[in-house]
């Protein structure tokens, strides 16, 4: 490794070290948390703030697009 790292990239590169380590189970925590400390590290080079990561949600229920008793549509 180059002696220039910031210590901030040294840190989430020493995370990722850790890997073997640990539990399948528990690499995506890892992923996710280095993801956000070299998302840190660029939006500093940037001068702008980190975004905070956006939430994956499960898709909602699917709503037909008009009711079942709605005119035009059979009944059962």
């Amino acid at each position: 490794m180059t002696v220039d790292v910031p210590d901030d990239v040294r840190g989430a590169l020493a995370r990722v070290d850790r890997l073997p380590a640990l539990p399948v189970s528990a690499h995506v925590a890892v992923f996710e948390e280095v993801h956000r400390l070299l998302d840190g590290v660029l939006a500093d080079l940037d001068g702008l703030t980190a975004t905070p990561p956006i939430p994956v949600t499960p898709p909602g229920p699917v709503t037909p697009s008009r009711p079942a008793d709605a005119p035009g549509r059979p009944r059962a």
